[in-house]
């Protein structure tokens, strides 16, 4: 069997001395990496305390001035979202330009690699830019105003943020949705003017639907009474009807914000109500 040839004592010397080098040089360099390191920490801690005041300012200016215009609350908010989150894309680029500065790197080459990859990051950042044109879409057109209760990409909710990149939702069950903006294609918006909670109720075929008819009116009106509601649900009888059942559907005026609820406290009740009265839906 051969043996491994143990290397020279000269090169061993020499690898070891280079080591030792390293050692040294970053030795001596420590306290300039050091120094570097803690600018950075000063430029970070700076920018991001810059850049709450910065929020504040623009809160204080945006909301003085849309009490002297008469913009509405919800116009208000949508505004400061949105400025807020330019404020903030602007202010993180100028940190993260300022730490590489810092630690030497030259800028001209980072923007020459970014030019030779632009392509590249071209084809990778055609949704961002997609979002980011559709959320300057909805912001000027107006579409869709932060408190407003909408539906949009199949996700229900209140808008508590728009940005320029995603729409922000708060769904009846808490979930928080975050939506880019680019997918919204279609707005529903239930804060526009006042909705209707619509119930629909089914009474199976054999049932007396005039007996049925009857007592789902009636309840309407103690649906009114208990709520205290300031318009009386309607009953609009037999609508639909398949193999199966006739649907017969119940409309109530209210505010946006109580349709969902009010939807629920009706489809009980009637439900209820058939259940007294021995009829199968």
């Amino acid at each position: 069997m051969s043996t491994a040839t143990p290397p020279p004592v000269e090169q061993l010397t020499a690898e070891l001395s280079q080591a030792v080098s390293h050692v040294t040089n970053l030795y001596h360099q420590l306290p300039l990496i050091l120094t570097r390191l803690a600018l950075a920490g000063v430029v970070i801690v700076v920018g991001v305390l810059l850049l709450r005041l910065l929020r504040r300012i623009i809160n204080r200016r945006i909301r003085h001035k849309s009490n002297k215009n008469g913009r509405s609350a919800k116009q208000t908010e949508t505004v400061r979202s949105l400025t807020t989150s330019v404020v903030s894309y602007l202010m993180y680029f100028l940190i993260a330009l300022i730490v590489l500065g810092i630690f030497g790197i030259d800028l001209t080459s980072v923007l020459a690699v970014a030019g030779i990859g632009s392509i590249a990051i071209g084809f990778g950042a055609q949704t961002l830019v997609k979002d980011i044109i559709s959320g300057m879409f909805l912001w000027v057109e107006g579409n869709i105003n932060v408190g407003d209760i909408v539906t949009v990409a199949t996700c229900n909710g209140r808008v508590e943020a728009i940005s320029l990149r995603t729409t922000t939702l708060r769904g009846t069950d808490g979930s928080l949705y975050a939506v880019p903006n680019g997918d919204i294609r279609t707005v529903i918006c239930r804060s526009s003017g006042q909705q209707v909670a619509q119930v629909n109720v089914t009474v199976a075929h054999g049932q007396d639907l005039t007996r049925a008819q009857q007592a789902l009116t009636d309840e309407c009106q103690r649906v009114a009474q208990r709520l205290a509601l300031k318009e009386t649900p309607r009953l609009y009888p037999a609508i639909a009807s398949d193999a199966r059942c006739v649907t017969m559907r119940v409309e109530c005026p209210c505010e946006a914000e109580e349709s969902w609820a009010l939807e629920r406290e009706i489809r009980l009740s009637m439900f209820e109500r058939l259940r007294k009265e021995e009829l199968k839906p």
